[in-house]
């Protein structure tokens, strides 16, 4: 039997995103994002949601690019510190010790430390309560040559990822294999 827990933020996992920008002064500044994901395929978009009084929703509503860094579990901890810190009075970068690298195609900084970089233009901004939902076309991804397999994709179970859990506000790691996408078509016939 299931419980009514309440109203709650229950899509689990929920990945974790760092949002690359440069604010008004050029300063290179990041921040987690937990709330997104893939919105659409054609254009290739994904949509995160940022409240409008963070330092970063300036930057993104000014600068109308960044980027998305994907942290490996081995630096939960400096992504937590992205979220719970604000770049107005912060240099996250340096209290961290993380490299900001300028990303090639876009003018946000990246993390260089993080194997996937996604540069993004945004597209559209949608109010949806505290928060914005900005969307993002990406205009390219950065990968790190040595989290990849034979086959060109990102090995997971070389670069353990991780999530967050809105519902107890911890995060997880993955890397488990389970099984190919999209070959279930013939099984439940």
């Amino acid at each position: 039997m299931k419980k009514s827990i309440g109203k709650k933020p229950a899509i689990i996992p929920t990945p974790v995103l760092i949002i690359g920008t440069y604010d008004k002064k050029g300063k290179a500044n990041s921040m987690t994002a937990a709330w997104g994901g893939v919105c659409s395929s054609d254009p290739l978009s994904i949509s995160f949601s940022v409240q409008r009084t963070r330092h970063t929703h300036e930057a993104l509503l000014e600068k109308k690019e960044c980027t998305i860094s994907i942290p490996l579990a081995a630096h939960v901890k400096e992504a937590d510190y992205f979220g719970v810190s604000s770049g107005r009075d912060r240099d996250k970068f340096s209290d961290t010790g993380l490299t900001p690298v300028r990303a090639p195609s876009v003018h946000a900084p990246y993390v260089d430390e993080f194997p996937i970089v996604i540069e993004c233009k945004i597209s559209n901004v949608v109010d949806v309560g505290v928060h914005d939902l900005f969307i993002a076309e990406v205009v390219d991804v950065l990968i790190e040559d040595t989290w990849m397999s034979a086959d060109g994709k990102p090995d997971l179970q070389k670069a353990p990822f991780f999530f967050y859990n809105p519902l107890d506000r911890s995060y997880y790691k993955t890397g488990e294999f389970l099984m190919e996408g999209f070959s279930t078509s013939n099984l439940f016939k």
